[in-house]
């Protein structure tokens, strides 16, 4: 920025003006900031975002009073005019005017106002005769005001502020529009500090409207901090929308139950008082670890009373009240190098915390050393208790020793029986497979090596075709090619005859590759939209470079795409287009595909009373189901096979709504890494390539399991993908997760016979999972009872893992 240079002058106010003290001081330090100004300007202040607005181009006004500086840009003018209290600044070359008010009728064409300011030449400072006119509103004022967060639990934040104060302005007495209104805030989340060590997934923006002054952000972590903030969406009159405020606030959400459970201590010796336990790190998801509780527990086999946390007090206490366990000390963690390796000796008779440690009657009653983990955070304590068994009791490899049987003993008879049966069927096996392998070479020695012409001499997987669609013969030149892509074009709407330069391309922003060429995003302009613009992928080809063999499968693939009419569970198909070198497929764009949904909705159990694996609702994923399967059923009737199912090719609307993509390559996973759809793909898909409406049959059940599952890998248990058609023909399926119940088990189940015509239907499919959304909860249930031990940790270890390695191509 050039330098610039003020003279002052004596001090002509307007009237009615009230002079104000310090004037001139506000002057030289306007004059020491702009001479400083090339050393601290910052992003904010850099030409091109500066926060005032320009107003328009006005007939010069002879009743305005030329103020005490010379201004070479409209920067120093405004800041100036906004600290004398008034709304509008007036340039004319380096003349500065200040103003309460403007003329409506004195608006001239912007053209006329052609006066480059001398410090920036991207400005402009009036004309002859004219004045620009800039507002002293500054952007920064449309900021959320008074942000704060007004409550907290262990998942969301709430947050509030007040609504912008809309300022208008008295044109020539007319009150007139305001000059900035807020449209909308858009609302961000970053977490600050964690003590959690899942992974962790980005929440996302969230776009309110701008009369909204309270928000609840959810699907949070306990005990997280986070900074929130609220960035403000403006419209000034002479702008369009644009950031123009932005305010913070950092919040906590509430501790939670400790997750996972600790593990039980380890007893390293015992005598008649004492016991030496050895108390392993503990890990807490859900908050800090600041104190964990030695309790004891004394085990009659022939009396048994419940475990009540609410009874658990010191011993003496329990003495008095007759219970059978009781709390010997209180261990601080809060210090740094506390979480970590330690031994205790339970009933040294020593005083922690709040509780004695008295001696133990070891000797005559069979005692449990449990643990509690407490967590406090912002004055709210959670405390999570173990109950440990005769399993820590249990001699370890640490401590192993060697002991022989004795002789003539039960084990010993025992083994001998269990070896010699061992060794009968071995040497059985052994016979049977010799002898019929002596057959068989006996039979076709019979045959002379020949079969009948019309004899099947493969698996019934293997040639059973079930509505194999048979691709077209390819075209037998370019010319042919062209001519019948041309025709199919022809048979389009004329709504889906897109002009070229209706598309706005995002070349750079690939989201996937395929046979054809690549996926790209972009905007498409038509008025038939209910917008005018609306954000589309478009599948570019260049026709001169396809084989034979790919023209034919674009052909049979266009074809399919004129058979189908618009679906509510399928993406749009808006058209294509064509440019000199290009040929373009447009279609609906959406960016949240169905896996990375299922995967953002995990989350350990921490609510109570009832705690839940996901955010999801059983109602909302039978209700995904059930839209894929609509959606499929559709295609059936259609006759169109769709080969490529898999969760990375539906996509999740705004309004958690499922939409299918049935045309083109799966997109990118990440870092442009390609999808192994070999997990995905019905047996006689693998081998031969045959699809049918059955190999898409098997596709979804793989679908509804990864929805049932949240996102898990299909045969997490198989590392390499060459051996997935091995083990489907030896039985190996997906694993019904705990929370999953028969009745919708089995009919994914009815989706996998290796046998395509013995698989269930699309039609029937779609009935039977309308009738299980009559009660979801009696088909999936992803609560977990924290009134049952260890339930957590049983459900989480249930859970499948998502292993996105697996599902990526080498």
């Amino acid at each position: 920025m050039a330098q610039q240079h003020y003279c002052v002058v004596s001090s002509i106010r307007p009237p009615g003006h009230r002079p104000k003290f310090g004037i001139e001081v506000l002057l030289l330090a306007f004059l020491t900031l702009d001479f400083l100004r090339p050393l601290f300007i910052t992003a904010q202040e850099a030409p091109g975002d500066t926060p005032y607005y320009y107003l328009g181009c006005y007939t010069a006004r002879v009743d305005l009073t030329q103020e005490q500086l010379f201004s070479k840009g409209p920067q120093v003018c405004v800041e100036f005019c906004e600290v004398k209290d008034y709304s509008f600044a007036a340039l004319s070359s380096d003349k500065c005017y200040c103003t309460h008010t403007i003329v409506a009728e004195d608006k001239q064409d912007d053209q006329l106002c052609s006066t480059r300011c001398l410090a920036s030449k991207s400005e402009y400072c009036g004309g002859v005769g004219v004045h620009s006119y800039y507002s002293t509103e500054v952007a920064r004022s449309a900021a959320a005001k008074e942000l704060k967060v007004v409550n907290a639990s262990q998942n969301s934040l709430t947050i509030s502020w007040l609504g912008h104060n809309i300022m208008k302005h008295f044109i020539a007495g007319v009150e007139s529009m305001p000059m900035i209104r807020v449209t909308n805030y858009m609302i961000k989340t970053e977490r600050l500090h964690t003590y959690s060590t899942q992974p962790f997934y980005q929440p996302p923006e969230f776009i309110v409207q701008g009369n909204e002054t309270k928000f609840e952000i959810t699907d949070l972590h306990p005990a997280t901090e986070y900074k929130i903030t609220v960035q403000s969406l403006c419209e000034s009159n002479t702008q369009g929308a644009s950031k123009c405020g932005l305010a913070s606030v950092e919040g906590t959400t509430v501790v939670g139950d400790p997750s996972p459970p600790p593990p039980a201590p380890k007893v390293l010796a015992s005598s008649d008082k004492t016991i030496t336990i050895q108390i392993r790190p503990i890990r807490n998801n859900n908050g800090p670890v600041t104190k964990v509780l030695i309790i004891v527990e004394r085990v009659d086999d022939s009396i048994t009373q419940p475990f009540d946390s609410e009874l658990l007090g010191s011993w003496r206490q329990a003495e008095e009240s007759g219970l059978p366990y009781y709390i010997a000390a209180e261990l601080d963690y809060d210090r740094p190098g506390d979480n970590k390796t330690r031994k205790f000796v339970v009933g040294d008779g020593k005083r922690y915390g709040r509780y004695t440690n008295p001696p133990l009657d070891n000797k005559n009653s069979d005692l449990h050393i449990s643990l509690g983990v407490v967590s406090t955070l912002n004055n709210i304590t959670k405390t999570l208790y173990t109950r440990s068994t005769h399993e820590q009791h249990v001699s370890s490899m640490d401590n192993f020793t060697y002991s022989t049987f004795e002789s003539g003993s039960n084990s010993v008879v025992a083994l001998i029986v269990t070896c010699s049966i061992f060794g009968v069927c071995f040497i059985l096996s052994v016979i049977t497979y010799f002898y019929l392998r002596y057959k068989t070479c006996q039979m076709q020695a019979g045959r002379g090596g020949n079969s009948h012409e019309m004899t099947m001499q493969q698996p019934i997987i293997d040639r059973e075709n079930n509505g194999f669609v048979m691709e077209d013969e390819p075209p037998h030149n370019v010319e042919s090619f062209k001519e019948q892509l041309n025709s199919l074009v022809d048979r389009l709407e004329t709504s889906k005859r897109i002009p070229r330069n209706n598309l706005r391309l995002n070349v750079n922003d690939v989201i996937a590759m395929g046979n054809y060429g690549d996926v790209i995003t972009g905007k498409l302009m038509q008025n038939s939209l209910p917008e005018s613009t609306a954000e589309c992928q478009l599948h570019v080809l260049s026709l001169d470079e396809l084989t034979s063999t790919d023209q034919g499968k674009l052909l049979q693939e266009f074809r399919n795409l004129i058979k189908l009419q618009q679906h509510p569970n399928i993406l749009d198909f808006f058209g294509v287009s064509a440019s000199t070198d290009w040929f373009y497929f447009v279609f609906e764009h959406q960016t949240v595909t169905l896996k990375r949904r299922l995967i953002e909705s995990r989350r350990a159990p921490s609510s109570a009373p009832v705690q839940r694996i996901t955010s999801l609702s059983e109602q909302m994923v039978l209700q995904w189901i059930y839209e894929i399967a609509s959606a499929l059923e559709y295609l059936a009737k259609s006759k169109v096979v769709h080969k490529h199912l898999s969760s990375h090719c539906i996509y999740v609307t705004a309004e958690m709504k499922l939409k299918v993509s049935v045309f083109g390559p799966t997109p990118y996973i990440q870092n442009q890494k390609k999808v192994d759809l070999t997990r995905w793909l019905a047996p006689e898909a693998l081998r031969y390539q045959h699809y049918s409406s059955k190999s898409d049959v098997w596709s979804f059940a793989v679908v509804a399991w990864e929805c049932c599952s949240l996102g898990a890998t299909p045969y997490s248990q198989i590392n390499n993908s060459n051996k997935v058609l091995d083990a489907l023909k030896s039985g190996s399926r997906p694993a019904q997760p705990s929370f999953v119940f028969q009745d919708l088990y089995q009919m994914l189940l009815n989706c996998w016979t290796l046998e395509p015509s013995e698989r269930t239907s699309f039609e029937d499919i779609t009935f039977n999972v309308r009738q299980m959304m009559t009660s979801p909860r009696h088909s999936l249930c992803f609560d977990v009872q924290p009134s049952k031990p260890g339930a957590n940790e049983a459900v989480l270890d249930a859970l499948p893992f998502y292993m996105p390695a697996l599902e990526m191509e080498n």
